[in-house]
């Protein structure tokens, strides 16, 4: 683990601002200097962040001396360009995902962050956790045998599509795509890339599904995804429907169950089991960790700068392998007919 401590500001007060704000004081890595927001007078802001100091507006943060790595939490629309920013400033930078609206949007932060020699990457909390790592060397060394079907669900119950909001306003790219389902997609991959000793493989074809409500967006969506060797991935997302919220991983020899895969063991630690079932004998293999679960992205970061790296290193989510996530939600919009058109070609222009 990195022995130098990393000073983190956060761009975008919001709700996985103020999750990812107490990872970081768990973390032996790296301590939060300051919150950059358009509304610093806010009085959630107290509340939500108490003891760090708030400034006035993105570019004041961009400007500090004392910040080493910016994490943008801002909507989706504005992370290739608030990513660029902060790389133009000379800071490192950590992305919520996703990273971006479509691939080529990625693309354009990642070819900056090789350009200027820092780190870049896209904030899949549940990649550098131990639980995700057991789960890779089950499949890896055949534990269920040849991987047939990968199938992962995530969704939850707003009761009501809430105009404005961000995950309802086609003008924010709101939606399920875009919002949950990069995490189905990414797991999949991971799997995938696992059966055959890789960090992950890419699909050769994306199809799906999906109800676009009145506000333009998706907001329920199942797509289906299948590589060379012969795997299939389902995915399922909604956010107007509860699922069951479950990685299962069908093989030639067994099976492999584990509920609510992307928090892993809790978002503050705590133990997470993977389901093993082989004929009729079912165990449980489990993975306790104090540490909470935002704070392994975090001192992965760390430990990547500490080692001259740009990006995260495997399970985490490298470029390539962030690319490549990408492509898969650009296809599976694309086959249901969404598209947010200038938001998209605005992402893809030089700032």
């Amino acid at each position: 683990m990195s022995k130098t401590t990393l000073r983190w500001g956060i761009i975008g007060p919001g709700g996985i601002a103020k999750t990812f704000s107490a990872a970081l004081q768990k973390s032996a890595t790296s301590t939060l200097i300051a919150i950059g927001s358009r509304n610093p007078g806010k009085a959630s802001l107290a509340e939500n962040f108490a003891g760090v100091q708030v400034v006035h507006g993105y570019e004041a943060l961009l400007s500090r001396a004392d910040i080493d790595v910016i994490y943008i939490a801002t909507p989706h629309l504005n992370h290739v360009e608030w990513a660029v920013k902060t790389l133009q400033a000379g800071k490192h930078v950590l992305v919520e995902k996703p990273i971006a609206l479509t691939a080529a949007g990625a693309r354009r932060i990642y070819d900056e962050a090789r350009r200027l020699n820092l780190f870049a990457g896209e904030a899949f909390m549940y990649r550098p956790h131990p639980l995700t790592q057991r789960l890779v060397e089950l499949v890896r060394d055949g534990a269920i045998g040849a991987p047939r079907i990968i199938r992962a669900t995530i969704g939850f119950n707003a009761r009501e599509i809430l105009p404005g909001h961000r995950l309802f306003d086609k003008s924010l790219a709101g939606g399920a795509i875009l919002d949950l389902g990069g995490y189905p997609a990414s797991i999949i991959r991971l799997i995938a890339g696992a059966s055959e000793g890789k960090p992950f493989l890419d699909p050769e074809e994306v199809s799906g599904v999906a109800h676009i409500g009145e506000t333009g967006v998706d907001l329920w969506a199942s797509g289906i995804v299948r590589f060379a060797g012969g795997i299939l991935g389902e995915m399922s997302i909604s956010m107007l429907a509860d699922q069951d919220n479950a990685l299962q991983v069908f093989g030639s020899a067994g099976r492999i169950k584990l509920v609510n895969f992307w928090s892993a063991s809790g978002k503050e630690g705590g133990v997470g089991r993977i389901e093993l079932t082989v004929g009729d004998h079912i165990s449980i293999h489990e993975v306790r960790e104090d540490r909470w679960l935002y704070t392994f992205e975090i001192d992965a970061l760390a430990d990547a700068i500490a080692a001259g790296r740009l990006e995260f290193d495997t399970p985490g989510m490298g470029w390539a392998d962030s690319l490549g996530n990408m492509s898969v939600l650009d296809k599976w919009r694309q086959s249901v007919g969404l598209s947010y058109f200038e938001a998209e070609q605005a992402e893809q222009q030089a700032f």
